[in-house]
């Protein structure tokens, strides 16, 4: 899913809602219903419909024919999908739901949390990435979690997103974040959201066990200016190579 979104450059958001309509689809189905050659149709018309309702200028032309292809690819070489398929699929799917089709993903949470986080704040400075570092390095770990069963099956969405931002946390110094203040606002976000301090502890080991390791803050940091640099650099020869064929 994520080559496909990633190639039209789509929100990698569009994933998570996308398995959010394919498990809620899915558990309402018969023995039947779940035969191998359906379900890749199921899961593609899922994409389609999270792109839908999450891209605010939707593919058209021949981009949109071309998306819908690499669509169908998903399926796999040994089965069949149209878009006549998708088309049926998508109408059973909204009926299937009663068009409860755009529940809160796990991106939804990081956003909520990290706009509830005092190191949000400093997202207006322009001497620090650390407000970026948080949003970016957080989602990327949920990105991660779909696809790891002993998370999803069990933790809830809003724990995994909030333990997820705990353990960046923890990669940034205390002259970045104060542990008085990481501590006091940590309590006061979990009074807050009616969280369970302990689940929320224990999942946040087993992101550690199950995701991959956190870049450093510093790291990160380079990276973000390197590549500003970089852009900076060919926009610069760019500018040259137009003035010299003028």
């Amino acid at each position: 899913m994520y080559i496909v979104v990633d190639t039209y450059r789509i929100d990698r958001e569009v994933v998570a809602s996308a398995w959010n309509l394919f498990d809620r689809f899915i558990s309402r189905q018969t023995k039947e219903g779940i035969r191998k050659e359906r379900v890749g149709v199921i899961l593609v018309t899922c994409l389609l419909l999270a792109i839908k309702m999450k891209v605010h200028k939707f593919p058209e032309g021949e981009m949109a024919d071309n998306l819908a292809n690499d669509l169908c690819t998903l399926v796999g070489r040994e089965n069949v999908c149209t878009p006549q398929q998708i088309s049926a699929m998508e109408k059973e799917l909204l009926k299937t739901l009663d068009w409860k089709v755009n529940a809160p993903t796990m991106q939804d949470f990081v956003r909520l949390y990290v706009d509830l986080h005092p190191l949000g704040k400093l997202g207006a400075r322009s001497d620090t990435f650390v407000a970026q570092y948080l949003h970016e390095i957080t989602r990327y770990q949920v990105e991660q979690a779909i696809y790891k069963q002993e998370l999803m099956m069990n933790y809830k969405p809003s724990i995994i997103a909030f333990a997820a931002m705990l353990r960046v946390e923890e990669q940034l110094d205390n002259n970045v974040l104060p542990t008085n203040v990481r501590e006091t606002e940590t309590l006061l976000l979990h009074r807050e959201l009616k969280l369970e301090p302990a689940e929320t502890e224990e999942c946040l080991f087993a992101l550690e066990n199950y995701t991959e390791k956190i870049t450093p803050y510093e790291e990160y940091e380079a990276e973000i200016q390197n590549n500003a640099a970089a852009a900076n650099n060919v926009q610069e020869d760019n500018h040259r190579i137009d003035s010299v064929a003028r």
